[in-house]
């Protein structure tokens, strides 16, 4: 009826560029097929074991998973570089290897984070020496079972030791907590972009609500990570934990609104603060300007209130904020990244918006240089 899409005809799987590489490889040719196999019915003989070219013993399903996990790292992202049959076989692999994990998510979530799509990815870590990080990504689909509750998803994990002793390793535990609203509401977070001369801006990116507004029928995606500056994960003893549930508060608020009690506008707080203040107007017509208010001593604070109305790519947002920022239509599921509970940055992903939603963009400026 010239409507909106319903969300049942919308393809939220989120299809990345390495998945994209996996497909068009096997249309070029069936690499799995080529991949080092025992003929059927023969005995586990390594002389049955064939393969096609640049394939090889090791590369055996029962096999390969042992490398993988020996190569696990940096080492593991060279071997995608060798060439298609060696990406196809090793991304299949990495995908196999954390099954377990995908299982005792349904199991544990089902009835409230329907899983749809997983994947592993890996992305830089940005150290003195080039570090990666692997993930293994959930992607589930939010119902309508906690509606206007506070979620907490969490799950315990150990490191892999390289050692064949008995020592108990240490285990930790990883959260995420999203808040949970009904479909279609409009939602509203908060986002600090800190510019004080008294201590840089390394990273570049904002700072965002670390606990996420989400609607049913939205997907969010949650990491679990693999592989880190700490070393590889005992993916075997990654455990998942019952779902917490909390009382929604009335509003999250940033921080910073702790230390500031007194707001001005523009002209009141221009003529009694030494910092040079704007009008943040810096993102329409995507997000609109609503208002504008300051407060601070050494350091300014200026509290400027979005709200998404037209839809696309936000094009000042990344270089500003450091982040991607897209506004999709009102009635349009979006995916979410979760953040780990207590990580003022974890992964460094876009962030949708659906038309309504606001945003609470506080900045910080000046100080005095020690």
């Amino acid at each position: 009826m010239g409507g909106q899409p319903s969300v049942a005809s919308i393809d939220v799987r989120v299809t990345d560029r390495k998945s994209l590489l996996k497909e068009q490889c096997l249309r070029r040719e069936p690499y799995d097929e080529l991949q080092h196999h025992y003929k059927k019915g023969a005995e586990k003989n390594p002389e049955e074991c064939v393969g096609g070219e640049n394939s090889f013993p090791f590369m055996e399903p029962c096999i390969v998973q042992r490398v993988t996990l020996f190569l696990f790292g940096g080492s593991l992202i060279r071997c995608f570089e060798v060439c298609p049959l060696w990406f196809v076989v090793f991304f299949k692999t990495l995908d196999e290897i954390p099954a377990r994990i995908d299982a005792g998510f349904k199991e544990f979530y089902g009835h409230s984070l329907q899983l749809e799509y997983a994947r592993t990815d890996w992305s830089p870590v940005h150290v003195a020496q080039a570090g990666i990080r692997i993930d293994r990504i959930l992607i589930a689909r939010v119902t309508d079972y906690h509606v206007n509750r506070c979620c907490k998803v969490s799950y315990g994990y150990t490191q892999r030791s390289g050692s064949a002793s008995n020592e108990i390793e240490d285990k930790y535990e990883c959260s995420f907590k999203f808040d949970t609203y009904d479909r279609g509401c409009p939602r509203s977070f908060w986002i600090h972009k800190d510019i004080c001369r008294f201590h840089g801006d390394e990273t570049r990116v904002a700072a965002t609500q670390n606990i996420t507004a989400v609607c049913v029928d939205d997907r969010v995606e949650i990491a679990v990570n693999l592989f880190n500056a700490m070393g590889l994960v005992d993916v075997s003893e990654v455990v998942w934990h019952p779902l917490k549930l909390f009382p929604l508060p009335k509003r999250r608020e940033c921080p910073i609104e702790q230390e500031l009690f007194d707001w001005y506008d523009f002209d009141s707080f221009q003529s009694q603060s030494v910092e040079r203040v704007q009008i943040p107007d810096f993102f329409s017509p995507q997000l609109v300007h609503c208002s504008t208010e300051y407060a601070g001593i050494d350091v300014a604070v200026s509290r400027t209130r979005l709200r998404a109305e037209q839809q696309g790519v936000v094009p000042q947002a990344d270089r500003i904020l450091g982040s991607r920022l897209e506004v999709l239509p009102t009635r349009c599921p979006i995916i979410l990244p979760l953040k780990r509970v207590g990580l003022q940055h974890d992964r460094f992903t876009k962030i949708q918006l659906r038309q309504g939603d606001g945003i609470d963009l506080y900045i910080s400026q000046g100080g005095k240089m020690t």
